[in-house]
């Protein structure tokens, strides 16, 4: 659901990107980018209170903001 909410944003060009843990999932609703994460479900941005991990994924999600749309990246222990 939030990939189409995702793609109306970036038809009104504004930029999105999105955490996953199911990437086909997203790329049949057409997710503009995405970063696949192979955390558990309910944790998509690691486990509580680790904040090394989730200043990781928010890195990369800003990085993924600079790809054009389309763009797809599994999430990098070491960036």
């Amino acid at each position: 659901m939030l990939g189409l909410y995702a793609r109306a944003l970036e038809a009104s060009h504004i930029p999105t990107a999105m955490v996953t843990l199911f990437p086909e999932i997203t790329d049949k609703v057409g997710a503009p980018r995405t970063l696949h994460v192979p955390f558990k479900m309910g944790r998509p941005c690691g486990e509580p209170f680790d904040f090394e991990t989730r200043g990781k994924v928010v890195d990369q999600l800003l990085e993924l903001l600079t790809l054009p749309s389309g763009s797809r990246e599994k999430y990098r222990e070491k960036p």
